[in-house]
């Protein structure tokens, strides 16, 4: 199993730099000189920008190290392995660069069954560097958006489960709360992000719903 998990992750791990639209570019940088943890640096020509966004970016990787010490000081476990990818969809609404980092973290820890593996995604406005979160999908002014009423989006995961063949917890259904990591695609829908576990077994993975889909 960790065998076919590592060589899984070494082809997801390559190195890359990308152009998303002409003003911002995202560099592959190593934490700590890391070969496996990896994470974007992005430039968009205003290094008070720059600043905003790529200093979110470390605070995320951050919290991922610092999740797994923690399990290693005070539940006893043993890392076998940790690594990072990037993928960084990048689009434009009018005269607005979205710009979405979704960072895929997984850490093995020894005599475990199998990784945990987590998808979490970072929104900016790239020209100002400000963070884009869930309130900006909701809000329309004094209302909110009915695109993304929690029974829209149950609506949507439903029907994803079922095109995809995917068995959900039976209690899954209707959504209790918003999904906490969201992101843009190249084509600006908006994709909500299920984590393992979170509404169906581990088998069925991560659970990726577009809502323009």
């Amino acid at each position: 199993m960790r065998k076919v998990f590592l060589m899984t992750l070494a082809i997801l791990l390559a190195t890359f730099q990308s152009l998303c639209f002409a003003q911002v570019e995202v560099e592959t940088a190593h934490y700590n000189g890391s070969e496996n943890l990896i994470y974007p640096i992005v430039h968009t020509g205003n290094a008070e920008v720059d600043e905003k966004i790529n200093n979110a970016i470390v605070v995320e990787m951050r919290d991922f190290i610092k999740g797994c010490h923690y399990a290693v000081q005070y539940h006893d476990q043993k890392i076998g392995g940790m690594y990072t990818s990037f993928e960084v969809p990048c689009n434009r609404a009018g005269n607005t660069v979205i710009l979405s980092i979704i960072m895929t973290e997984s850490v093995y820890y020894e005599g475990a069954a199998h990784p945990s593996t987590y998808k979490h995604a970072l929104n900016f406005n790239a020209d100002s560097g400000a963070k884009i979160n869930l309130g900006y999908l909701i809000d329309v002014g004094d209302g909110s958006n009915p695109k993304f009423k929690l029974d829209n989006i149950t609506a949507k995961v439903r029907a994803h489960a079922e095109r995809e063949g995917i068995q959900l917890f039976d209690d899954a259904l209707p959504l209790k709360n918003y999904p906490e990591y969201f992101y843009f695609d190249e084509n600006l829908h908006v994709h909500f992000l299920f984590g393992q576990y979170e509404i169906a077994p581990y088998a069925a993975g991560f659970i990726d719903v577009d809502m323009d889909a």
